[in-house]
């Protein structure tokens, strides 16, 4: 068996040879189908890699809630303290400031959004820092309050103009970093004050009824808010707020911040869609494929028959068929692959100013595997039916051609 198996693919070889043109037709359907599966499983790949940037980026890690906290507590310490004790990692406020104002030189900073923050923001979000660095617990020594701006509001602060904050009065602030622009700032020109003794002495007195938000990053195994808000409720009695209002509802709620999930979801269905679509061109190089083999066998009745004279086994001249069509769609699968390389490596130049630094277009491992294995499969399916009927086929009206 061996030997016949390696007698089919000589023969298999020197026909791929010999007819080089019908061997270039039935690639095209095949690098078409091919590379479609390719650039599908490549496009969900990057897509799933860029939802959960995104929302690690703009809404947390994996396992980050927003707690939201109607009025102000008398005993804010003890709120913050039992953030912690109901299961957080990592707490932050990220409570945007109403009435603080930014101004360079004598240049009021237009709209500015002040979001007041602590440097434990940078355990719970991926922060794609441009210039600087992120806020340190050595900035709560600052005797200035410090600032970290967003690439929109840096621009505006270009030159040695002094950076001013304040509402009612005008403070020196201090900027140690520059962020790049993301789709959660709160304003086109975005700061983000640390929470300090400094920043919090600037601060305007809280209006009535307002709202604080914190972010919290808990262990993904216990990703609950529900559960999370049920164990954080039962130390309410020290915080001193307000009973539940029956328009505004509880004093203190909590929910599931990252997306990346939600945003995996639909790039599943649409690369579901996308296979099928690619799936039904790559059938069409498959009956393009098989139409060729089965014109080919037709064609070549007589040498085919010649071998079966001067001995070659049925078994040889099955693999022989076979292995042609397989090593056709392969190479088509390899042309395509080398198509779909080249066509990433063009889009991640274009596409990387607009990427997180971490996502990259590249084609993946399993993209190569899906790409090549159904070459493989397609080239099979297209060479059993030729391959049937060239055994079938009468030798003696072969040689008789």
């Amino acid at each position: 068996m061996l030997r016949s198996m390696t007698a089919g693919l000589v023969l298999a070889f020197a026909g791929s040879r010999a007819n080089i043109t019908r061997t270039l037709l039935s690639c095209a359907g095949i690098v078409v189908g091919v590379g479609s599966l390719i650039a599908v499983v490549t496009a969900g790949h990057v897509g799933e890699r860029y939802a959960v940037a995104y929302s690690e980026i703009n809404f947390g890690r994996a396992a980050t809630f927003q707690v939201d906290l109607g009025g102000v507590p008398s005993d804010l310490e003890a709120f913050e303290s039992d953030l912690r004790r109901a299961g957080a990692r990592s707490v932050s406020m990220t409570t945007w400031v109403n009435g603080l104002f930014l101004r360079s030189g004598t240049e009021t900073v237009p709209e500015p959004g002040i979001t007041l923050v602590d440097a434990e923001l940078g355990e719970i979000r991926t922060l794609e820092m441009t210039r600087g660095r992120w806020f340190t617990e050595g900035d709560q020594r600052s005797l200035a309050p410090v600032l970290v701006v967003n690439e929109s509001l840096a621009e505006v602060l270009e030159g040695d103009a002094r950076l001013q904050i304040g509402a009612d009065r005008w403070v020196d602030a201090r900027v140690v970093g520059v962020l790049a622009d993301s789709g959660m700032d709160p304003g086109w020109h975005s700061a983000y004050l640390l929470r300090s003794p400094a920043g919090e002495a600037i601060l305007p007195e809280p209006e009535p009824g307002t709202m604080s938000s914190y972010s919290v990053l808990v262990d993904p195994a216990d990703a609950d808010p529900d559960a999370y808000l049920e164990r954080l409720g039962s130390a309410s009695w020290r915080w001193g707020l307000p009973e539940t209002d029956p328009e505004w509802g509880p004093p203190v709620s909590a929910w599931r911040a990252d997306q990346a999930d939600d945003f995996t979801q639909i790039i599943d269905y649409l690369s579901l869609g996308l296979l099928g679509i690619a799936a039904i061109t790559l059938t069409t190089g498959l009956l393009g494929v098989l139409n060729v083999g089965l014109v080919t066998v037709r064609e070549r009745r007589r040498e085919l028959a010649t071998y079966r004279a001067l001995g070659a086994s049925s078994f040889t001249l099955f693999v022989a068929v076979v292995t042609e069509a397989v090593v056709v769609s392969v190479v088509a699968g390899a042309i395509a692959l080398a198509l779909c390389y080249l066509l990433a490596g063009v889009g991640d130049v274009f596409a990387a100013p607009h990427l997180p630094s971490d996502v990259s277009i590249l084609v993946p491992p399993e993209a190569v595997l899906v790409g090549l294995g159904s070459a493989a499969f397609v080239g099979l399916l297209a060479g059993v039916i030729p391959a049937w009927r060239a055994l079938r086929a009468s030798v003696v009206a072969g040689l008789r051609e």
